[in-house]
């Protein structure tokens, strides 16, 4: 009787080991399963930050297109012409912070013209990048540094957007705040020509 038990024993054994390789198997499957599931759903949610960063990105280069158009119509003859004519009654050869405070209205709206233009340029470039690298290199990775380069151009539109409210207070003054006519130190001769 020991014999036929221990003859089972034997007999069983060798059935029991495939069964253990069959779950260890099953379990390896499922864990490869769980994190290709897992790598699928963080790249789908990568690419769900990344439109939202690139939709943010276009919302910037409408604003910066739009304040490059203002600032090339405060740059335009109707508003230069009255300016720059010697004379005018708003001339800005009068005195010398009459061109100190025109200086700085042309000086501020250069610079908000380049920082919309450097706006513009960029986020078309970083878009094109980003999806490159998504696609290419990692999701992750293009949503780090779309996120970066957002930063970035998020400071460039501030710079901008402060330029422009400077060089319209500016052009404001220079129409309104300066005296148009200045007394002249020759009265005598200012009689004569009038005479």
């Amino acid at each position: 009787r020991g014999g036929k038990e221990s003859a089972a024993e034997s007999l069983c054994l060798p059935a029991a080991a495939p069964t253990s390789r069959r779950g260890h198997m099953w379990a390896n499957v499922n864990a490869q399963s769980v994190h290709q599931q897992n790598a699928v759903s963080l790249m789908q949610v990568d690419m769900l930050q990344l439109g939202v960063l690139q939709t943010q990105m276009d919302n910037l280069s409408v604003q910066a297109t739009l304040l490059i158009g203002f600032a090339l119509s405060m740059w335009g003859g109707a508003t230069l012409k009255p300016l720059l004519e010697d004379d005018s009654q708003i001339c800005i050869w009068k005195t010398w912070y009459h061109l100190a405070f025109a200086a700085v209205f042309f000086v501020t709206i250069a610079l908000c013209i380049s920082c919309g233009g450097i706006i513009v340029s960029l986020v078309l470039y970083i878009k094109q990048a980003a999806q490159e690298s998504a696609l290419l290199v990692s999701t992750g990775a293009a949503v780090a540094n779309t996120r970066r380069h957002l930063s970035s151009l998020n400071r460039l539109f501030v710079v901008s957007y402060a330029s422009f409210a400077l060089s319209a207070v500016l052009l404001i003054v220079l129409y309104v705040g300066m005296p148009a006519r200045l007394p002249t130190p020759y009265p005598a001769l200012e009689r004569a020509h009038m005479n």
